[in-house]
């Protein structure tokens, strides 16, 4: 048996930057030009991530007992959408870690202070929508000897501990019992060569595999608890950020790197118009009344679908300071309008991508790596449009939810 560690990849300290929306701002043009070789490392290489560091971007929403940030999530989805413009993949992980330490912030004391309390920004995946397999869970003194094997832990690569769903033994009056445990990342095993795929390739989200690892008990949390915005009840974290429902934060999660990137489709457009001479008729694309038509509806559609995901953030922050917990049907409407700015995003791109012609098939241009990226961003089950409006559907209609819903 294994015993978990708390060792984390070594990096400099870095001092809390103050102000990440203008530092990410800054960063995007400088995450841009790195971009191929970000994709074409299939991972966020050391140095990418020493300048997100400074950026701030991994400090959003940590506590600020810790000297975090605090961000509430409408703040953190402002500087994922300047991310997005630079690196997709990079504004993916920062929209996934940005909701993963409000999580830890939920856990016991303890656990947080092991996570947060190391002088260095903490990056957490979190594997919790059926990615695990081979999953051993035994009893053990003060916890659980835990072995298996998970996939898409984005980010791996320079993350500090993982959050992992797994079932809880000896639970005899709650049998399907389940909870998120953390275990610390360098007890993984990384495959590196698990992540071929068609866009997001510089995230690294690749299987890792945990053997006979003990995690105490204090680092777990219960999952059913954790759904209905609760803590651990070790957790003396006040404040909205940490009462918040986790389902509805997990797809803001990725709906915010998702419609960054549309926001930076719309500027390779406008870039790609500009300088092109049309093969077929030898005239400036830039005089073509059409490519001005979709320019100007993509632009305000992506920038109204971005205001509404910052205003449904702000709403939801609102809620919990006023003592409570959104609803069910307030929490099914906010994924609906969720799951519908994804699509919605993913259609204005597509007629700008089918706009530019012959110019997107390059490998390895801007608007190439865009096309790629978004159609594999949208695809995330959290935006699937079906799946969330069955359920809000179901609510609207009166009628009850599935067993295992997730809103």
């Amino acid at each position: 048996m294994q015993q978990a560690q708390t060792a984390l990849v070594e990096r400099t300290p870095l001092p809390r930057n103050p102000d990440p929306l203008s530092s990410a701002r800054a960063l995007a043009p400088w995450l841009s030009e790195h971009a191929a070789r970000i994709e074409a490392a299939g991972r966020i290489p050391e140095d990418v991530a020493e300048r997100l560091t400074e950026a701030g971007v991994f400090d959003l929403t940590v506590p600020a007992r810790y000297g975090g940030l605090e961000f509430p999530p409408s703040e953190a989805w402002r500087v994922v959408f300047e991310i997005a413009r630079g690196c997709s993949s990079s504004a993916w992980l920062a929209g996934l870690i940005a909701a993963n330490l409000l999580m830890i912030g939920k856990f016991s004391d303890q656990a947080q202070a092991e996570v947060f309390d190391t002088g260095q920004a903490p990056v957490v995946p979190m594997l919790t929508g059926g990615v695990g397999r081979d999953i051993s869970v035994q009893p053990a003194r003060g916890g659980i000897v835990l072995s298996g094997v998970w996939r898409y832990a984005s980010g791996i690569d320079i993350a500090s501990w993982v959050g992992l769903l797994v079932p809880l033994p000896g639970q005899g009056d709650r049998p399907d019992a389940r909870a998120i445990v953390l275990v610390p990342a360098a007890a993984f095993e990384i495959d590196h060569a698990s992540w071929n795929v068609l866009g997001m390739r510089g995230t690294g989200s690749k299987t890792v595999t945990l053997s006979q690892v003990l995690v105490p008990e204090h680092r777990f949390l219960d999952w059913a608890t954790l759904q209905a915005g609760g803590c651990h009840p070790d957790c003396t974290m006040e404040g909205p950020n940490y009462r918040l429902p986790l389902n509805t934060i997990f797809a803001m999660s990725v709906a915010a790197p998702t419609l960054g990137v549309a926001s930076a489709v719309v500027e390779s457009f406008r870039d790609v118009v500009a300088t092109r001479i049309s093969a077929g008729t030898g005239t400036a694309q830039v005089e073509d009344r059409l490519s001005h038509i979709r320019l100007s509806s993509a632009d305000a559609t992506v920038s109204m679908l971005c205001d509404m995901l910052l205003l449904d953030a702000r709403r939801l922050t609102e809620s919990v300071q006023s003592g409570g917990v959104p609803d069910i049907e307030t929490r099914a409407a906010m994924r609906g309008r969720i799951a519908c700015a994804s699509e919605m995003a993913r259609k204005q791109a597509q007629d700008l991508f089918g706009a530019v012609g012959g110019a997107i098939l390059p490998t390895g241009s801007r608007i190439e790596r865009l096309f790629r990226d978004l159609h594999a961003m949208s695809s995330h089950f959290l935006l699937q449009q079906d799946v969330i409006g069955e359920l809000h559907g179901r609510l609207l209609l009166g009628l009850d939810l599935p067993a295992g819903a997730r809103i």
